[in-house]
């Protein structure tokens, strides 16, 4: 098996992309490469061939003639299983911490939460029309790591070892968390329009009131919280684009 500085010798200035890939997607890779640190800027840039790979499928499979309603969520979940569903099951692994901090039964609850956001992305993707997907998609996966990013820039690091597959990044200064800020509205606003800004505000917005209750109740943030924020970015692109 080839070593961290093998790869990094052959990947040069695309290691820290592999590294992210490793910790966002379940492409698989040598646990070397796995073990290092991963980079915010990475972690958001693949929500780019994420994006793609969902438009690709929808758009294949509509031109099979199957029906561009369905061809639209077979799409939207292959966006999911691209992203290794790390956004759902942090959901879900939220919600259940909060109902067992309050004494309560935890699976009914995130079930009934993930069923009714997944009926609401379901018919925002199956309303948006079949000349925006590719946009809506890659903007939809983009502005969701986006949003898990965001959260981390403002508040604390999540310094968890045990932490593999999530959304988690390393540390970023202040001017990089707002270069990809400025980066990701520009996309936004150029595959949606002026629209794309109140997504980006949605999730902005909510990725702070998520890192208040978070640190109220927790002393900081988890892979779950940031896991909800990437959730309620998604969530606002879809919602818009149908509307648009």
């Amino acid at each position: 098996m080839s070593s961290r500085e093998d790869w990094q010798r052959r990947l040069g200035p695309l290691y820290g992309g592999a590294v992210a890939l490793v910790h966002s997607t379940p492409w698989p890779w040598p646990t070397e490469v796995s073990d290092d640190s991963r980079s915010s800027g990475w972690i958001v840039a693949l929500g780019l061939p994420i994006g793609i790979v969902a438009w690709l499928v929808a758009s294949a499979l509509a031109e099979l003639g199957i029906a561009p309603s369905i061809a639209a969520l077979i799409g939207l979940a292959m966006m999911t299983v691209a992203s290794a569903a790390l956004i759902e099951r942090g959901v879900v692994d939220r919600i259940d911490r909060l109902q067992d901090d309050q004494a309560r039964s935890p699976t009914i609850p995130s079930i009934i939460v993930l069923v009714f956001t997944l009926l609401i992305r379901a018919a925002a993707i199956a309303a948006t029309p079949r000349s925006m997907w590719l946009e809506v998609f890659v903007v939809t996966a983009v502005v969701g790591r986006w949003a898990a990013v965001f959260l981390q820039g403002i508040g604390d690091p999540i310094m968890d070892p045990q932490l593999r597959r999530s959304l988690v990044a390393t540390p970023t200064p202040a001017w990089l968390t707002g270069a990809i800020s400025l980066a990701v509205a520009a996309l936004t606003v150029f595959a949606l329009g002026k629209v794309g800004i109140i997504a980006l505000a949605i999730a902005a917005v909510a990725a702070f009131g998520l890192g208040l209750d978070a640190q109220r109740r927790d002393r900081g943030l988890s892979a779950p919280v940031v896991a909800v924020a990437a959730a309620v970015g998604e969530l606002a692109v879809l919602i818009v684009a149908a509307s648009h």
